[in-house]
């Protein structure tokens, strides 16, 4: 039974006893055993009740809906392989040669060859080193987000965001007014094409797609949604998940661009998107 299971669940992932939250509900731990078990079932006044000490909407109560993992790192890059298997030959090529550099034509075109090759990395758009940093880390009271401040190179950056080092800032979910999902629909121009989609291989020509977070204090934030054109990611696996979370914290969601009915209906997202350029 749904809300058998879901009790439980809940009960357990706000670390509550049986007797605990029996004690804040005023009522027989047996109750709750029972209640877990599907032998009975709580009444309106309780089931509201749960749903206050459980922090949970009565839908989420007493629904069966995919489960959403907290905390949820959307689109980080956790592998360190990645990135010393791409940056170890230049970074040798640059390092074993640079106390030389000024007196060996040999070091000078290794130093130089390997900064071109770190360019070339980078330019190929294959790998988005910033993924190691700039992903978004949603919780139970809200949404952490990396908070640019000053320039730094993107590989130090990087480097550092793979042991978690990086400038973050915590919103509250009570400070967020709404949240829009953009997907740009515009395509190339002058490509004498109906529908010209960007290409998608490389990360920076993709379309703009993003979650924009608009703050009751007029700020807006502009997060990545990139990793769910990726169908077998986790992001797009709970993409629809995630913004029933948010509905279920009261906060509005926009999307004109029909994203979220588009994967729940097992669409092409970004055909449904250019779709709406035609009508």
């Amino acid at each position: 039974m749904v809300i058998s299971s879901n009790i439980k669940k809940y009960r357990k992932l706000n670390q509550f006893s049986q007797e605990e939250l029996a004690s804040k509900m005023n009522i027989s731990r047996q109750s709750i055993s029972k209640w877990e078990r599907g032998d009975a079932l709580p009444s309106v006044e309780n089931l509201v009740r749960l749903s206050e000490l459980l922090d949970l909407s009565l839908d989420e109560l007493i629904l069966e809906k995919q489960n959403f993992p907290l905390p949820f790192e959307f689109d980080r890059l956790k592998s360190k392989f990645i990135f010393i298997v791409w940056m170890l030959l230049p970074f040798l090529m640059i390092v074993t040669n640079l106390k030389d550099v000024f007196i060996s034509r040999e070091s000078q075109i290794a130093v130089f060859a390997g900064v071109v090759y770190i360019f070339f990395i980078q330019a190929t758009g294959y790998i988005n080193f910033k993924r190691y940093y700039t992903y978004f880390t949603i919780s139970k009271t809200g949404i952490e987000y990396f908070k640019k401040n000053r320039y730094v190179p993107v590989l130090i950056r990087a480097f550092l965001g793979m042991f978690g080092i990086r400038k973050s800032k915590h919103i509250d979910y009570h400070e967020i007014e709404k949240m829009e999902i953009y997907f740009n629909n515009e395509g190339n121009t002058g490509l004498g094409t109906t529908v010209a989609y960007r290409p998608r291989q490389m990360y920076y020509n993709r379309e703009s797609f993003l979650l924009i977070i608009h703050l009751r204090d007029g700020e807006k934030i502009e997060l990545n949604l990139d990793r769910v054109f990726f169908k077998d990611s986790p992001e797009r696996k709970y993409f629809c998940s995630m913004f029933n979370y948010f509905e279920s914290k009261g906060i509005l969601i926009k999307d004109d661009y029909n994203i979220l009915s588009s994967i729940n209906n097992e669409f092409d997202l970004i055909e449904e998107a250019y779709k709406l350029t035609q009508v």
